[in-house]
């Protein structure tokens, strides 16, 4: 079953609360294509007792084990390309959710802004009528498939997209 698209305005979006889908906090939890973005050389490792907080993974083809910690890392390359990720902090629970180990002390900036609270949003909802939510991978995320409209936009009285 194909779940339409939602059309809500940003306060809307950010009423809505965190389900613990622990998807963002994973690449392995989905495609394997999200990714962290550019990493800071020392990989949030003040915040988490001088060891690495978010630790870049590769795809291993050997023995079929799947996904495993880069063991060199090329530090330049973390400042600059997109990295797949798994974070340290991460707590898998039973029931398939996550809970963050770090969620009420220190964790990046970029946690606690995703997906609706990252900087420059409001200035792009204003000179592009719209903003697609990254999270078109994370069904099971409060905020699939939603697109953050202008309090005016007529998407928000017509329903939803097919």
């Amino acid at each position: 079953m194909d779940i339409p698209r939602r059309y809500i305005t940003l306060s809307e979006a950010r009423s809505i609360e965190c389900n613990g889908c622990g998807d963002c906090c994973d690449s392995r939890r989905t495609d394997g294509y999200w990714t962290w973005g550019s990493l800071p050389t020392d990989q949030y490792a003040s915040m988490n007792n001088d060891e690495p907080l978010i630790i870049p993974i590769i795809k291993s083809d050997e023995n079929n084990i799947g996904w495993i910690d880069r063991k060199r890392v090329d530090q330049d390359q973390l400042e600059y390309y997109p990295t797949r990720f798994r974070c340290s902090a991460f707590l898998p629970q039973e029931d398939g959710r996550g809970l963050c180990g770090k969620h009420d002390s220190l964790r990046p900036d970029k946690c606690g802004e995703y997906p609706v609270h990252t900087p420059g949003m409001e200035e792009e909802l204003l000179e592009q009528g719209e903003v697609i939510l990254n999270t078109d991978t994370f069904s099971r995320c409060s905020w699939f498939k939603i697109t953050v409209v202008l309090e005016h936009d007529n998407r928000l009285t017509m329903g939803n997209d097919d």
